[in-house]
C-alpha cells in the first residue's frame, strides 16, 4: 500500500511560475472586504510606508495562513510569478529558496553553497516583475536578515506572524479579524453538514459566539458534530460539560483560548477510546515541525520508537489508519500528494498542556531517537547531504522546542546536525543548536568534560564561518588551555584544537601566531606519528598556506613539494589529495613568479580531473580557472579568455 491520493490534484500546485505547496481552502468564508485590504496595502504608494509589504498578525487559531493562501489563489492571475516559502527557521527559508531556484532556472554556480543560492534568488528577483512572495511564519525575525526580497511596484511580499511588531521586518503591519456572525455560521453548518434552517442557524449562532467566532475552533467543532453528534444541540450541551474539565488543566495558560482547548479534548477523547494508535501519534507531532511532517521521515526513524508508535509508523497500512482517524475529527491535514502531515500550532499548543509531566518526557524522548535515528550520520556523497537538506525542516525546530530535556543523546543529536548546518552554509541554525548543546552539556557534564570541550570547538568553528572570528578565538583559547591541561600538550585532540587556533588567527590577520602554533603540530606530528602520517601531510599542507600568506614563498614551496613527493609515493599521482597538493604547489610556484613550472602542474592537474571526474565537476572546474589565472599571468590572454569561458558555461544550471 502506498500513501497517496485517490483522485488527481483539480490544479497544478507547483510549476516554474508557481510555487505553492498548498491547495485551495474550499471552506474559507467570508473576509472579501479583508482581501481587498491586502490588495490595496500592497499596492498602495504612500509616504512613510513599508511600500508592497504587508504582514498578516493575530491571535493564534484566527486564519493568518488561510488568508494568505486565499489571496494567492484569488489573485493568481494578478502575478506572472507566487512563490511560497516557511520562515520557521533559517534553514526552510533558505531550502525553499532552493526550490525557486531550480523550479525557475534560477543562474547560479554548480557548486554554490545553499546559502548563496538564496542571494541569488533574492538578486535575480530583483529582474523580475510582477510577483508575489508569500513568506509564512516569519516568528522571529531575525531568521530573515539579509533574506528578503527587495520591494517595489509589482513585486509584493505578504509576511505570517505572531509578532505584531512588524515594523521591524520591515512591514506593514495588517490585524486579521475573527469571522463575523453570518461567516461563521456558515462555516461551522458546511463543515458540520447540516442544512441551514432557522432554527439550525439559531444554534449555530449560540455555538459560534461560544467559540468566539475563531476559525480553528469552530472546525474542531464541526468535525465533532460531524463524525459524532451529528445535530448541533447535542454538541452544545457536551461542550458545556466537556468545558468545565477543561478549565480544571487550562486555567493557567494563556498560549490559546479555552474555546480550542475544549473543542480539541472532545475530538480526543473520541481517539482515545477508540483508536489508540492515532492518539499516540497525534502526541508525537505536537512535538514535530507543524507544517509538514514528512511521512519518509517517520518511517526512517521508526524502528527505534516505543511499542506505542513503532508497529503503527512501520506499517503503511497501520499509519494510513491512523492517519485517517485524525483526519476525521480535524485535528491534521494529510497532504497525500506532498506526503506530509500538518498540525495546527494551537492543537500543539494544547496536545502537549494535556500531558502529564512523565507522558511529556516520554514523548521528547521519542522525539531525540527518531532524529538520531533518521539523520543521517555522515554526508560524505551527494546522496546523503541532499537527505540532510530534506531533514533539516524535520529536525531544526524540534529539536531546539524540547524544554527542560537535559539528556546527553539530545546535545549530542544538536551538535551532529548543528555540524551539517555549518557545512552547509546555514551559520544561524548552527549557532542556535551549538548553544543550546553547549548549555546542556555544561549544565549535566560540567564546563571541562570532554564532551562539552568538543561542543565548544564546534561552536567556535561556527562562529569563525560567520566571521565572528574574536569570539571564535575566544572558545578556541579556553578550549585548548583546558585540553592542555586535562588531555597534555600531546594528544592528538590538544593538537587538532591548536590547528583550529591558528586557523582563527589566520582568519583574524594574525599570521605570526597562526604560524607559530602550525609550526608546534608539525613538530609533534612528526614525533608522535612519523613524516608520512596523513595528519602530518595535512599540518604540513596548512603551515605552507600560512607561509604562503606572509609572503614566505619559497618556506611555502618547500613544505608543498615535500608533501607532493611524498603523496605521490604513498597515495599514487591520481590519488585527490595528490591533485590538490599539485594544485597547492602551483598556486605557490605562481605566486612566486615561476608560472611555466606553476602552468604545468595546473595542465597535469585539468588532464587527470577531466578523465577522472569528468568536464563538468567542480574541482574539475576549480583547476579551468586555475590555469587561466597562470595563462593570463604569462600574458596568454586568448587562452586564458576560453578557459574562463568554459567555466562560465559549466556553472550555469542546465
Amino acid at each position: 500500500m502506498t500513501l497517496t491520493s485517490g483522485h488527481k490534484e483539480n490544479q497544478k500546485q507547483i510549476d516554474d511560475k508557481f510555487m505553492v505547496p498548498y491547495q485551495r481552502n474550499p471552506y474559507f468564508m467570508g473576509r472579501t472586504k479583508f482581501l481587498e485590504i491586502i490588495k490595496e496595502r500592497l499596492s498602495e504608494e504612500l509616504p512613510k510606508k513599508y511600500h508592497h509589504r504587508v504582514a498578516l498578525h493575530g491571535m493564534g487559531g484566527i486564519g493568518k495562513t488561510q488568508c494568505a493562501l486565499e489571496y494567492v489563489y484569488a489573485n493568481r492571475t494578478s502575478y506572472e510569478r507566487i512563490y511560497w516559502v516557511s520562515a520557521v527557521n533559517q534553514s526552510s527559508l533558505i531550502s525553499d529558496y532552493q526550490k525557486m531556484a531550480k523550479m525557475s532556472d534560477v543562474p547560479v554556480p554548480r557548486n554554490a553553497s545553499p546559502l548563496e543560492i538564496a542571494q541569488a534568488v533574492l538578486i535575480w528577483l530583483r529582474s523580475k516583475q510582477s510577483w508575489l512572495v508569500v513568506i509564512d511564519n516569519l516568528d522571529d525575525i531575525s531568521v530573515a536578515n539579509g533574506l528578503l526580497p527587495e520591494n517595489g511596484l509589482q513585486r509584493h511580499t505578504l509576511f505570517t506572524t505572531r509578532n505584531p511588531f512588524t515594523t521591524k521586518i520591515p512591514a506593514e503591519p495588517l490585524e486579521v479579524p475573527v469571522l463575523d456572525d453570518e461567516d461563521s455560521i456558515d462555516l461551522l453548518l458546511s463543515l458540520a453538514m447540516i442544512e441551514p434552517s432557522t432554527e439550525s442557524n439559531q444554534q449555530a449562532a449560540e455555538i459560534v459566539k461560544e467559540l468566539g467566532y475563531l476559525p480553528l475552533a469552530i472546525n474542531q467543532a464541526a468535525a465533532y458534530v460531524r463524525e459524532v453528534t451529528a445535530d448541533l444541540p447535542t454538541y452544545f450541551q457536551e461542550y458545556y460539560q466537556n468545558r468545565r474539565e477543561v478549565y480544571k488543566w487550562s486555567l493557567g495558560s494563556q498560549d490559546y483560548p479555552r474555546s480550542v482547548a475544549t473543542t480539541w479534548s472532545m475530538s480526543f477523547k473520541v481517539l482515545q477510546d477508540g483508536h489508540p494508535q492515532a492518539t499516540w501519534l497525534l502526541r508525537l507531532f505536537a512535538l514535530l515541525n507543524p507544517d509538514a511532517i514528512l511521512i519518509q521521515f517517520l518511517q526512517a526513524g521508526a524502528d527505534v520508537l516505543s511499542n506505542e508508535l513503532q508497529p503503527t509508523l512501520q506499517s503503511l497500512t497501520e499509519l494510513a489508519k491512523a492517519l485517517i482517524e485524525l483526519e476525521r475529527v480535524s485535528l491534521i491535514k494529510w497532504n497525500r500528494p506532498h506526503k506530509s502531515v500538518t498540525i495546527h500550532r494551537m492543537i500543539q499548543m494544547v496536545v502537549k498542556d494535556e500531558m502529564s509531566k512523565l507522558e511529556l518526557e516520554a514523548m521528547q524522548t521519542e522525539v531525540i531517537k527518531l532524529v538520531d535515528k533518521a539523520f543521517p550520520k555522515d554526508w560524505s556523497n551527494q546522496r546523503l547531504r541532499l537527505l540532510c537538506r530534506e531533514y533539516l525542516t524535520q529536525v531544526v525546530g524540534p529539536l531546539r522546542s524540547l524544554e527542560g530535556i537535559q539528556r546527553k543523546n539530545h546535545a549530542i543529536a544538536m551538535i551532529r546536525i548543528g555540524n551539517f548546518l555549518r557545512d552547509d552554509g546555514k551559520a544561524k541554525d548552527s549557532e542556535l543548536l551549538l548553544l543550546q548543546a553547549m548549555q546542556i552539556t555544561t549544565q549535566i557534564l560540567g564546563r571541562d568534560h570532554p564532551d562539552t570541550l568538543m561542543t565548544i570547538n564546534n561552536l567556535a568553528e561556527t562562529y569563525r564561518a560567520q566571521g565572528r572570528t574574536a569570539e571564535a578565538a575566544a572558545l578556541h583559547e579556553e578550549v585548548l588551555q583546558k585540553r592542555r591541561w586535562i588531555l597534555g600538550d600531546d594528544h592528538p585532540d590538544t593538537l587538532t584544537t591548536i590547528n583550529n587556533l591558528a586557523e582563527t588567527y589566520w582568519d583574524q590577520g594574525r599570521t605570526a601566531e597562526a604560524a607559530a602554533l602550525h609550526e608546534e603540530v608539525l613538530q609533534k606530528r612528526r614525533r608522535i606519528l612519523g613524516d608520512d602520517h596523513p595528519d602530518t601531510l595535512t599540518t604540513i599542507n596548512n603551515l605552507a598556506a600560512t607561509y604562503w600568506g606572509q609572503g614566505r614563498t619559497a618556506e611555502a614551496a618547500a613544505l608543498h613539494e615535500e608533501v607532493l613527493q611524498k603523496s605521490r609515493r604513498i597515495l599514487g599521482d591520481d590519488h585527490p589529495d595528490t591533485l590538490t597538493t599539485i594544485n597547492n604547489l602551483a598556486g605557490t610556484y605562481r605566486a612566486q613568479g615561476r608560472t611555466a613550472e606553476a602552468a604545468t602542474l595546473h595542465e597535469e592537474v585539468l588532464q587527470k580531473r577531466r578523465r577522472i571526474l569528468g568536464d563538468d565537476h567542480p574541482n574539475t572546474l576549480m583547476t579551468i580557472n586555475n590555469l587561466a589565472e597562470t595563462y593570463r599571468a604569462q600574458g596568454r590572454t586568448a587562452e586564458a579568455a576560453a578557459l574562463h569561458e568554459e567555466v562560465l558555461q559549466k556553472r550555469q544550471y542546465p
